[in-house]
């Protein structure tokens, strides 16, 4: 049977050869091509970043072919990112011993609109190495309009009173995961209402970030 396997294996590999995660052009093997690890390394971010008094981890900045890689897995459906680098951003946020990943939550009209919710598929992904259980404790009030199209002011506003948190924590570390942080504002939003409910610590997990470096 293991025979069969990698005759099926190699056949798969033939019909559909790997691709680079982030840019997603054929390659003759696995791996991220040349010019998108070149992206990647200029791109990379070595400290985490406090934002509101919440630590948060991100792997890059969200720019070049990060930001199309981001986009695509958001409006496209295209994950190989996530499965790429959800291991690096576990081991990255291992160090704060979190109990549970918590995703930022999309309202229930905006995940039928786009069929999934990329924050679940990273937690589930980080999960995963990280041997804990993922907790979609938080969920949306309220629909809110899009951050990205409103000033500063706007997004303080959207934002306020639009998260809820479905049960207690009794002291639980949570890992709050979504895919790109930028002011920081949702972000602050979904920690507070954990706090509110009984977390212990609530540190943040990002595949990028945007705003000032």
């Amino acid at each position: 049977m293991r025979g069969v396997g990698r005759i099926a294996g190699a056949i798969f590999d033939f019909l559909l050869p790997p691709i680079c995660p982030v840019c997603e052009d054929s390659l003759s093997e696995g791996g991220v091509c040349s010019d998108c690890w070149d992206d990647l390394l200029s791109s990379l971010v070595l400290e985490p970043k406090t934002y509101f008094g919440f630590r948060v981890y991100s792997l890059f900045l969200y720019r070049g072919r990060v930001r199309e890689a981001i986009e695509r897995m958001k409006y496209k459906g295209m994950f190989a990112i996530v499965s790429t680098f959800a291991p690096s951003l576990a081991e990255y946020v291992r160090e704060e011993r979190p109990d549970m990943v918590v995703p930022i939550p999309l309202h229930p009209a905006r995940r039928r609109e786009r069929g999934f919710s990329q924050t679940e598929l990273i937690a589930r992904a980080v999960a995963s190495e990280l041997g804990i259980p993922v907790v979609r404790v938080l969920f949306r009030r309220r629909y809110t309009a899009p951050q990205a199209l409103l000033d500063a002011k706007g997004r303080e506003e959207n934002l306020r009173g639009a998260f809820g948190c479905l049960r207690p924590l009794r002291g639980e570390r949570v890992l709050l995961v979504d895919d790109v942080i930028t002011t920081g504002n949702t972000f602050y939003r979904a920690a507070s209402v954990l706090v509110g409910a009984g977390a212990s610590l609530v540190v943040g997990g990002t595949l990028a970030r945007g705003g000032p470096t």
